[in-house]
């Protein structure tokens, strides 16, 4: 929290309302707890008045407008990655009950753009687009297009490209080549769901094995020069028809 640098002097009234703020901030996450209650049990309407009262601390301490214009690099990536989860969660559950109502489907998109920008080139992400992928199977949006095409831009806006990155570095021209690779392959329904699956099982991979001897060997000598060959030959083809 932003309190009032020592030794400034501050008037009774504006102590008492930091104290105040301290106290709401101090008590967020349970808050948080009540509206996922609420939810679980079925009483929308309270749990949106708690998600909503949580973003509400948020928004005073971050001292923004609104909730939709809260950032990630607002908070600490590391201290704060359980709640960073958490807000993505919170705004996609937001998203589905707006969604059920018509008048509201604005609300909708703009909690589903928070969504993906929580969940992009987060630790989480994987687990962010299965579980809207899981919905999408189930059929269960008024407005699935608005869904679909946030599952598409978690990936879309993530910088990651996991076995690629690790073969040749975050910077490097052929990794930015495969993300534009990446997103040709997003416009079709078939490429996301092969760009999910490749998110989903390489993140593991590189995650657990990123210092085995094991996949340093097998990357530098079968990996890197695969990708550098389809890199020179196949992929400016493709990428120029984008």
């Amino acid at each position: 929290m932003g309190l009032p640098m020592k030794g400034k002097k501050v008037t009774k009234d504006e102590r008492e309302k930091i104290l105040r703020l301290k106290h709401k901030y101090e008590n967020r996450i349970t808050i948080a707890k009540h509206g996922k209650e609420s939810l679980d049990a079925g009483d929308y309407g309270n749990a949106l008045k708690k998600f909503i009262d949580y973003f509400m601390i948020l928004v005073e301490v971050k001292q923004v407008k609104n909730l939709y214009e809260l950032r990630v690099n607002m908070f600490d990536s590391k201290k704060d990655l359980t709640e960073l989860l958490m807000i993505s969660h919170i705004f996609f559950e937001m998203a589905r009950m707006y969604d059920a109502v018509p008048k509201f489907h604005d609300d909708s998109k703009k909690c589903l753009e928070q969504f993906v920008h929580f969940s992009a080139n987060q630790p989480f992400q994987v687990v962010n687009s299965e579980m809207v992928r899981k919905y999408l199977k189930k059929s269960v949006f008024k407005n699935p297009d608005f869904f679909r095409h946030s599952y598409q831009q978690i990936y879309v806006q993530s910088k990651k490209c996991y076995v690629v990155t690790y073969c040749y570095g975050d910077q490097h021209q052929i990794t930015n080549d495969y993300r534009e690779f990446k997103d040709w392959l997003l416009s079709y329904s078939w490429g996301q769901t092969l760009v999910g699956e490749y998110y989903k099982w390489s993140s593991v991979l590189i995650d657990k094995h990123k210092n085995s001897f094991c996949l340093k060997y097998f990357s530098a000598y079968f990996v890197k020069p695969l990708l550098l060959l389809f890199s020179k030959t196949l992929l400016p083809v493709i990428i120029k028809k984008c």
